[in-house]
């Protein structure tokens, strides 16, 4: 992150990320196919908290993505300043926002996948995880500029939309 915020991301090298690590080039290439890989490395270990973090059964279903999401959120506390970092250089670049983007269809897909296996239909597993994630990427977009802590932000996000954390209808 200091290699990218001092030289700029386009101009910071493979080798340099290397030396700076104090690593070979070809110890570098082992762990991360190209310096893209640098900011999104902990993709599949994120998976693997959101997914363990759900109750099975996963019911009521809005609330276990929920605390699918509180885990993913304590996670990342102790991170915010790398994290806003990260993501300023993010929305600084088209093609770390695109791999962004299939990061988190990895993290929807992973979800939906444990959800279906655990008995959820499928439409509902599908659009239920995509609005907990939206939900999230919205707390997240605004926890990085420095607001609130991301756990209060989370909530906020889920109260903004009126949708009740059951998964079930509101009663009238």
């Amino acid at each position: 992150m200091e290699l990218f915020a001092r030289d700029g991301y386009a101009e910071t090298t493979a080798v340099a990320i290397a030396e700076r690590a104090g690593v070979t080039e070809r110890t570098f290439y082992r762990h991360f196919g190209d310096k893209r890989e640098v900011l999104f490395g902990d993709g599949d270990r994120l998976v693997r908290l959101l997914v363990d973090a759900l109750p099975n059964p996963p019911e009521p279903l809005g609330q276990a993505l929920r605390d699918a999401l509180s885990a993913l959120a304590a996670d990342m506390t102790p991170r915010r300043e790398r994290l806003a970092q990260r993501a300023a250089l993010i929305r600084a670049h088209r093609e770390l926002a695109e791999r962004e983007l299939l990061k988190g269809q990895s993290w929807a897909e992973a979800l939906a996948r444990v959800l279906i296996d655990r008995g959820v239909g499928e439409l509902t597993a599908i659009a239920q995880v995509e609005v907990a994630l939206a939900l999230f990427r919205t707390a997240f977009a605004r926890w990085v500029t420095g607001e609130d802590d991301l756990e209060s932000l989370i909530d906020q996000a889920y109260a903004a939309t009126g949708l009740p954390l059951t998964g079930r209808p509101a009663p009238a």
